[in-house]
């Protein structure tokens, strides 16, 4: 693997200061002076490398759209069953890399406020998008068609919840726990086909 220059190195720890300062500050009382300190800089660096808070902000969430992406598409690989697709493309959304208590709780944060952030907000959509689509392609070779979409809504909701109570619960995040819970929700919805 070759050596990262220092710009990636910075940028990718900016992005962890930001996650860690989201994480114990809240998103609403959030600094660029946090920020830098969770790093252990200037915030002159911030604008440096990201040219201010909000595309560091931006960057912190492509990065973890980044690894859910990476997830679901390792859990997705070599499966060609459309009930193993659809458990990976839940169970990846808990991946043990990505659900954690810190990107819970950063997570759930950066979409409440999205819809005041065009950039946040056109993330939000995409990955949205994207996650309904892989729902709907595997759900259509598993349910009648005017079935598909309810089916659809209902796991999302589910995801959404979940990562909901884990933010706001305060209890460490057991990725497999949920995982497995993830499964069995999974099981109840589609009993018949299944």
């Amino acid at each position: 693997m070759g050596r990262q220059d220092i710009k990636t190195i910075r940028r990718a720890e900016l992005i962890e200061a930001v996650m860690t300062a989201i994480h114990r500050h809240s998103f609403a009382n959030l600094t660029v002076s946090q920020i830098a300190k969770e790093a252990e800089t200037s915030t002159g660096s911030i604008h440096y490398y990201f040219g201010g808070k909000d595309a560091l902000l931006e960057a912190t969430m492509r990065h973890l759209l980044s690894i859910l992406k990476d997830a679901i598409s390792t859990r997705m690989r070599g499966k060609t069953d459309p009930k193993q697709r659809l458990i990976a493309v839940v169970t990846g959304n808990f991946d043990d890399l990505f659900f954690t208590n810190q990107s819970t709780s950063v997570w759930v944060q950066f979409w409440a406020y999205a819809p005041y952030s065009p950039g946040l907000a056109r993330l939000q959509l995409m990955n949205k998008n994207r996650i309904r689509s892989n729902l709907r392609s595997e759900l259509k070779k598993l349910l009648p068609e005017d079935s598909v979409e309810t089916a659809r809504i209902a796991i999302q909701s589910y995801m959404d919840g979940v990562w909901v109570h884990a933010a706001q619960s305060g209890v460490r995040t057991d990725a497999h726990t949920v995982q497995a819970d993830a499964i069995k929700f999974l099981e109840l919805l589609l009993h018949d086909h299944m």
